[in-house]
C-alpha cells in the first residue's frame, strides 16, 4: 500500500492551528490523575498468564504478548491485540500462534507489519525459530525469511531507518552462523553480511543477552543487558557500536553497570541515555537500578536518583516533555511510595504528581513492559491482577498527562510546520535541530539544522516533533 504523506486541503490551508488543535488532549484525559486507571480502557477479564510487551500502533490499537493462552476467555496463544477501548480485536488472526513458551519483544515496522521474538520454535504450525514477523491483520509474512533462525532466545528487536533488522537476545548462532548475542538482518530476513560483531558479546554466567537497543543518528548503535565484553573487549552490560558492528571505542562506560543487567534504555533528545535494570553501581559509583549516561558514556552527575527503587526496573518510556515512566518490581523510589509504576522529573527525583497509590499488585505482581499512546496515557502489562484496586488483569491503561500544559508547549513555539505533499516532506519555518518520536517513545527521524523533514518512510499514524529547545509539535501522517 502506498502511503502517501497528504493532509487534506483545510489542514495545508491553515496548518499552525491544525497543530495546536492536535495538541489537545480529551477533557477526561486532562481532568483525570496522572497515573490513575483510565476506565475508559476495559480489557475485561484480560490475558489468563503474564504479560511480558506492550506494543502501541499507529491507529491506536494496542499489540500485546507473553506466555497467556487466552485472552477474556478465548483462546490467543501468546499474542493478541485490543481496540482503543481494551476490548480484544477480533480482525486480528494470529490462529494459533507461537507453539511454545513465550513471546517477548514485538516491534511495528513503518509498513505495519509486525516483528516477534521469543522462545518458541514455530508459528501457527510453520517452523519459526525465535523470530518471525507478520502482517498488520496477524498471519504469517512468508516473504520474511529467517532461515532456521536463532537457536536460543530473541529478547528484543529494532528497526533501523534504512530497514535493516537488529536482533538481540541468548543465542549463539542464526541461521547456521556464530553470532553471540547480537546480529542484523536485511529487510526480508537474510543475515546482513556487513555487519560483522565478531565474537559477539562475553558471558556473566550462564546470561548473555541484550534486552535492549538505542539508535543513534549516525548509524551507531547502543546495547544494553547481560555481558561483561564485545568482541573480546571488556563492556559491562552496555556498548556502543559503530553502524557496521564494531565496537565504537569513543563510548567508553569504564566498568559501567555492575552487579546485575540492564533491563531498559531510552535516549534523550540530547542524546544521554537513561538505563535502568538490576544493577547497583555504575563504574564504581554506587548508582541502584536507574541512571543517565552522556553521550561519552560516562555517568550524569546531574541526574540524582538517591536511593533509586528498591527492586529491579524493567520497563521505561520516555515523554515529550522529558519525564520519565518506570516499571518493574518495587515498593518505592527514594523511600516514597512508588509500587511497581513511577514517574520521575528530568533531574531524577520523584514526580509526585504521578498517583500510584498502593500501585499494582496480586500475586508476585510487577510490570514488565509499558507504552505510550498519542494522548499521553500509559499501557502498562505484567503479572498484577489488580491496581490501586481495580480489577485490572495484566494488561491496564493508566492516565498521562505531560506534566506541561498544552498552552505553554504551542506557546513556546514559533515555528510554523506545515505538509509539502509534492516531496513527502514536513517543511518548518525556520531551520531547527530535534527529532521525531513514534507513540512508544521512540526515535524515528532526527534531522539536523533543516526546514525539511522526510517522513515519507513513516506509517500512518500520530507522532511527535521535538525541537532542540524542548519545543513539542504533534502531526498525523493519514
Amino acid at each position: 500500500m502506498n502511503h502517501r504523506f497528504k493532509l487534506p486541503r483545510h489542514m495545508m490551508i491553515r496548518p499552525f492551528l491544525y497543530l495546536a488543535i492536535s495538541l489537545l488532549l480529551p477533557t477526561s484525559v486532562l481532568l483525570a490523575q496522572p497515573g490513575s486507571v483510565d476506565p475508559t480502557f476495559d480489557p475485561g477479564e484480560g490475558p489468563n498468564a503474564r504479560v511480558f510487551v506492550t506494543t502501541v500502533q499507529p491507529d491506536g490499537k494496542v499489540l500485546i504478548a507473553g506466555d497467556f493462552t487466552e485472552v477474556s476467555g478465548q483462546a490467543h496463544r501468546r499474542i493478541a491485540r485490543l481496540n482503543a477501548d481494551g476490548s480484544l480485536d477480533a480482525s486480528f488472526n494470529a490462529n494459533a500462534g507461537p507453539d511454545v513458551f513465550a513471546v517477548f519483544c514485538i516491534t511495528v515496522q513503518p509498513d505495519g507489519k509486525i516483528l516477534l521474538g521469543g522462545q518458541f520454535e514455530a508459528f501457527n504450525g510453520t517452523e519459526h525459530s525465535m523470530i518471525t514477523r507478520l502482517n498488520a491483520n496477524g498471519t504469517v509474512d512468508n516473504s520474511f525469511d529467517p532461515g532456521a533462525g536463532a537457536d536460543w532466545i530473541v529478547s528484543t528487536i529494532a528497526v533501523q531507518p534504512d530497514g535493516k533488522i537488529l536482533v538481540g537476545g541468548n543465542f549463539t548462532s542464526f541461521d547456521g552462523t556464530a553470532r553471540t548475542g547480537i546480529t542484523r538482518l536485511n529487510s526480508n530476513g537474510a543475515q546482513d553480511p556487513s555487519f560483522d560483531p565478531g565474537t559477539g558479546l562475553g558471558s556473566i554466567g550462564i546470561v548473555t543477552d541484550i534486552y535492549a537497543f538505542a539508535l543513534e543518528s549516525d548509524g551507531r548503535i547502543t546495547i544494553a543487558g547481560s555481558f561483561n565484553s564485545y568482541n573480546g573487549t571488556d563492556r559491562n552490560s552496555i556498548a556502543r557500536l559503530n553502524s557496521n558492528g564494531e565496537l565504537d571505542t569513543s563510548f567508553d562506560p569504564g566498568s559501567g553497570a555492575e552487579f546485575g543487567s540492564i533491563n531498559c534504555m531510552v535516549r534523550q533528545v540530547d542524546g544521554k541515555l537513561v538505563i535502568g535494570g538490576s544493577f547497583t553501581d555504575y563504574n564504581g559509583t554506587d548508582q541502584p537500578f536507574l541512571a543517565r549516561v552522556t553521550n561519552s558514556g560516562a555517568l550524569d552527575p546531574t541526574f540524582n536518583v538517591g536511593a533509586s527503587t528498591s527492586g529491579s526496573i524493567l520497563a521505561m518510556a520516555l515523554q515529550p516533555d522529558g519525564r520519565i515512566l518506570l516499571g518493574g518490581f518495587f515498593y518505592d523510589y527514594n523511600e516514597l511510595l512508588a509500587r511497581d509504576v513511577a514517574r520521575v522529573n528530568t533531574d531524577g527525583s520523584l514526580d509526585l504528581n504521578w498517583s500510584t497509590g498502593t500501585g499494582s499488585f496480586g500475586i508476585d505482581a510487577g510490570v514488565y513492559d509499558m507504552a505510550l499512546q498519542a494522548d499521553g496515557s500509559l499501557i502498562v502489562g505484567g503479572q498484577f491482577s489488580a491496581y490501586n484496586g481495580s480489577t485490572r488483569n495484566k494488561v491496564a491503561r493508566l492516565n498521562g498527562g505531560t506534566g506541561t500544559p498544552v498552552s505553554e508547549i504551542q506557546g513556546a513555539s514559533r515555528l510554523h510546520v506545515w505538509s509539502d505533499d509534492e516531496n513527502q516532506l514536513l517543511r518548518v519555518s525556520e531551520p531547527v535541530s530535534g527529532q521525531v518520536f513514534d507513540m512508544e517513545g521512540r526515535v524515528v527521524v532526527t534531522f539536523n539544522r533543516t526546514n525539511a523533514i522526510a517522513v515519507d518512510h513513516l506509517c500512518a499514524g500520530a507522532f511527535l516533533l521535538r525541537t532542540e529547545s524542548g519545543t513539542v509539535h504533534r502531526f498525523v501522517r493519514p
